[in-house]
């Protein structure tokens, strides 16, 4: 990128949607997906009802750029350079030297082989966003608990973990009230949504009116997209926009050739 960038030089505008345009009370919205996880897990697969209990600063442990060895149960936060700056095994910090005998080095291995999809059969999964981060919490306490009734040495909770996460977020579960996620935030979208400020609202309708094309881009689905924006920017949220794009599947929608995303015009 150039070194000086200014959006007078751009053409087409385009803005994400979650925890961009549309900002969450994060306290609020985090305790919610981890009790949406944590209910699955504990109704539908038999874990421990002590999973559905949380102390108020627990949260604390979730933080952008964490990555679970899934199998060994360990938690990693990583420098951008790949090294291991702190690790947990379940919620129970490492101390330097354990980390050291564990790793046998300050670099994780893994690090330019690590990827962020859900995947069943994934050995490690790299928390890159504020839909799954809290479901960092909930994995390790599970660890805690198996570890608590002499667990296996490889843990085998993933699997679960992933079809807590497909049966919140599913396409169709919007519309089905399915799972706890989406039914709550229709129920009470000002507990969890952030209305976007007037003088967004006016920054957006200047760069429209400068000729710019605005475009929405968000991998949420058309009717929970449809939601947000209403909750934020009103009922004619659409006239801010020249084109809104719904289950964009982001990154991909950018880097797969044209018959990789095909449109499909609602």
């Amino acid at each position: 990128m150039q070194q000086h960038f200014s959006l007078a030089d751009c053409d087409v505008i385009g803005f994400d949607l979650d925890h961009t345009l549309c900002r969450y009370h994060l306290p609020q919205s985090a305790r919610l997906i981890y009790d949406s996880f944590a209910h699955y897990l504990v109704t539908e697969k038999g874990y421990d009802k002590d999973l559905l209990t949380l102390a108020p600063d627990s949260l604390d442990f979730c933080c952008k750029g964490l990555v679970l060895e899934i199998e060994e149960g360990n938690f990693l936060k990583l420098a951008e350079d790949g090294r291991i700056l702190r690790a947990s095994h379940g919620t129970k910090s490492m101390t330097a030297e354990e980390i050291l005998e564990t790793y046998g080095r300050r670099e994780w291995k893994h690090f330019n082989t690590v990827s962020g999809m859900v995947s069943r059969s994934a050995k490690y999964y790299l928390y890159d966003n504020y839909f799954d981060l809290p479901g960092a919490l909930l994995c390790a306490r599970v660890v805690d608990s198996l570890d608590q009734h002499d667990g296996p040495k490889k843990y085998d909770f993933w699997k679960d973990m992933v079809a807590a996460i497909q049966h919140n977020y599913k396409i169709s579960a919007f519309k089905e009230d399915c799972g706890m996620y989406f039914p709550e935030v229709k129920k009470h979208p000002d507990k969890y949504l952030q209305r976007c400020p007037e003088s967004a609202k006016k920054w957006l309708k200047q760069l429209k009116s400068a000729g710019k094309i605005l475009l929405l881009i968000t991998s949420s689905h058309s009717d929970y997209c449809r939601l947000l924006c209403e909750h934020i920017l009103g009922n004619d949220f659409e006239e801010y926009f020249d084109i809104v794009i719904t289950n964009a599947l982001k990154p991909g929608f950018f880097s797969h050739t044209p018959n990789q995303r095909p449109f499909r015009t609602l």
